[in-house]
């Protein structure tokens, strides 16, 4: 193989290479997510007390039919982590 042969393969490689980490960048899911469940959480939280109560957390009956699970603390409210473990935005 010549050099202008070897040169076009490495060019070609490189520009193959580029274009697939393109496609397999980092998901954008895992933020949205999250921001969605906070801004849920402050939705739900009536008194804005940074916690919800069992009647604010029934408002999202998903996140209500499973409070005392979510409860990990077990102090009657779920916090914000205690929420987001157990929020999906169908909720």
């Amino acid at each position: 193989m010549n050099t202008r042969s070897l040169l076009a393969m490495a060019l070609f490689a490189g520009m193959t290479l580029g274009a697939y980490a393109q496609t397999k960048a980092p998901s954008t899911e895992q933020p949205a997510a999250k921001g969605a469940a906070e801004a849920a959480f402050k939705k739900a939280d009536a008194n804005g007390d940074g916690k919800l109560s069992k009647e604010e957390a029934a408002k999202l009956p998903a996140v209500g039919a499973k409070f005392d699970e979510l409860d990990k603390d077990k102090d009657g409210s779920l916090s914000p982590d205690e929420f987001s473990a157990g929020y999906s935005p169908a909720s």
